[in-house]
């Protein structure tokens, strides 16, 4: 059984990731054992595909696993051309599939590794605005099923 995950969920989903030291290559100057351009510019892309929302939202929704377009669209609230537009970026991307079934396009997150991603930048957001809302003194919770926004810290 699949886990249905929502987009508020990405907020849960704690920081804490443990990376091989392969992992963190890519931060090594080139001369320095670090990737070289070619693969620098993949991982740029794959952030460049992420940049835009309906794409995060799409991710999320798809997090939970295969869904067609009729049903992102009304997950997302995005209409139909915009929503196959974003599909078809990821897609080519190589961060979504397409499988048809008879008419019905299905899609699906083809690589797992985008969904820790999306929790970490997701979970560092949220902690920084928590950080920047308790300096104002303004009370901010995080979103249903997340973390909870108290410091442990007192």
């Amino acid at each position: 059984m699949t886990q249905t995950r929502t987009p508020s969920d990405l907020f849960g989903v704690a920081a804490s990731l443990e990376l091989s030291s392969e992992a963190t290559d890519w931060r090594r100057i080139n001369g320095e054992h670090g990737f070289a351009d070619p693969l620098i510019e993949q991982i740029a892309l794959r952030f460049r595909l992420l940049g835009e929302p309906l794409r995060l939202k799409l991710v999320a929704a798809l997090s939970g696993g295969e869904r067609s377009v009729s049903e992102l669209v009304e997950l997302t609230g995005a209409g139909q051309p915009n929503v196959s537009k974003h599909l078809a970026a990821l897609a080519q991307g190589g961060l979504v599939r397409r499988r048809k079934v008879g008419l019905v396009a299905l899609y699906s997150i083809t690589d797992p590794l985008i969904l820790r991603l999306c929790d970490v930048l997701c979970a560092g957001v949220q902690e920084s605005i928590t950080r920047q809302a308790k300096a104002l003194g303004i009370e901010f919770a995080a979103p249903a099923g997340g973390a909870n926004a108290e410091s442990s810290d007192e």
